[in-house]
């Protein structure tokens, strides 16, 4: 595994664990008012939502904060001269209203996240709220099955062990954060660039990953094709891209600016 690449997986690795912790705490919570509702005759769907809308909505502002300055620092600094010193965003926006001071740079970023994650978290908090409503339905449907009673499923509700679960949310969401706030920082930049995928390559990735050429650039606003699905960069679910495509993966992006004979890499 190369620098760049150790370095990408540091900083992931970072954030992973940070917010593993608060999505376990907010699925934890989850599923002890699916039990409570389940106990009293209710129907578990009606879980509320919103601690895990909070997890979501601080994650992906703190990620668009930092890798929206590094990538703005590593990238876009050394051909502009316009350094952000300071951490005080949808994508045709980015590239036509931009700031005209770098200093509000990071201001516009969060507003850009913001508009992204109205219609993300949606489309995600639903994704993940009906996974965990479906499992807890399975389980009812088989302990009921064995005999066991109302209060013993209550219980078995409130003691699913949910870690793995938190820790494939937060590593699949650091992916597709990263991913986005770097598109992002650069669409700002008012500058033209393209993008290639960079699988790491270890025994963790999917051969479906590792085989797209890392040395293939395209336009910033194409699309990659990988397995006959359409992702705009590692981790984007929004064109309809299947879990097995985006599921734990870590890969990354690599930029180089349009005309550029050779790539400038966000990570060195």
């Amino acid at each position: 595994m190369n620098y760049p690449d150790s370095l990408f997986l540091s900083r992931h690795s970072y954030f992973e664990k940070r917010f593993a912790r608060l999505i376990l705490r907010a699925l934890s919570d989850q599923y002890k008012e699916m039990a409570d509702l389940f106990a009293s005759g209710q129907d578990i769907g009606k879980v509320d939502d919103n601690g895990l809308k909070m997890v979501y909505q601080a994650m992906y502002q703190l990620i668009m904060d930092d890798e929206g300055t590094l990538t703005w620092n590593s990238i876009v600094a050394p051909i502009t001269n316009q350094e952000i010193s300071t951490k005080d965003i949808f994508d045709e926006v980015a590239s036509t209203l931009k700031p005209q001071n770098v200093s509000q740079m990071t201001s516009f970023w969060r507003r850009l996240m913001d508009g992204f994650l109205q219609t993300y978290i949606i489309f995600r908090i639903n994704e993940v709220l009906s996974t965990g409503v479906k499992r807890v339905n399975e389980l009812i449907f088989k302990q009921r099955g064995l005999g066991l009673s109302d209060e013993q499923i209550t219980q078995m509700i409130r003691a699913v062990d949910l870690e793995l679960r938190a820790n494939t949310i937060a590593r699949t969401e650091t992916t597709n954060a990263m991913s986005k706030a770097q598109i992002f920082a650069l669409e700002s930049s008012g500058l033209n660039w393209q993008k290639a995928w960079k699988a790491m390559r270890d025994d963790r990735t999917r051969d479906s990953h590792i085989i797209i050429d890392p040395k293939l650039f395209i336009p910033l606003k194409d699309n990659f094709i990988v397995q006959g699905q359409q992702l705009a960069y590692p981790g984007d679910s929004t064109q309809g891209a299947t879990p097995n495509n985006t599921i734990n993966c870590r890969c990354r992006l690599a930029f180089k600016q349009t005309g550029a004979r050779f790539g400038f890499n966000i990570n060195r």
